[in-house]
């Protein structure tokens, strides 16, 4: 029994830490085509403050994504790191329209409803559209 409720409060410590480094989250994701014709587009953070999307930022997607992706496309687009799943190094997007644009910018095939990004891509990807993904912790 003891054993039992130490392994509960190691899980409920670990799913805390989880919650805390995912405080920088967005509350809700914003529909594309809503926030990319907003004045000053931006979102609610989990821990109350405002993030800012780059207008070239959105624009820069907007050239690349197809019109029946832009529907679908949700932002931020979040690059989930769990290195117990994916491995040391290694982010999955999930979402057509996000594993579309992703694959796009890396010169990759888009074939699926998600796509890992290995560390050398994840710069890449940072360094394109530093605002409008983030960081997500499983």
């Amino acid at each position: 029994m003891r054993r039992e409720n130490e392994e509960d409060l190691t899980t409920r410590i670990i799913y805390k830490q989880i919650q805390l480094l995912n405080k920088h989250l967005a509350v809700e994701k914003v529909e594309f085509l809503k926030i990319i014709n907003e004045k000053r587009p931006k979102i609610m953070l989990r821990d109350g403050s405002i993030h800012i999307f780059k207008k070239d930022e959105l624009r820069f997607i907007d050239e690349i994504l197809p019109e029946d992706m832009k529907k679908m496309l949700r932002l931020p687009i979040y690059l989930e790191i769990s290195p117990d799943r994916f491995g040391s190094g290694v982010a999955r997007v999930c979402g057509r329209a996000e594993a579309y644009l992703i694959a796009k910018i890396l010169d990759r095939e888009p074939h699926n409803d998600e796509i890992f990004v290995y560390k050398p891509e994840l710069r890449i990807i940072r360094k394109k559209l530093p605002t409008t993904t983030q960081y997500m912790f499983a």
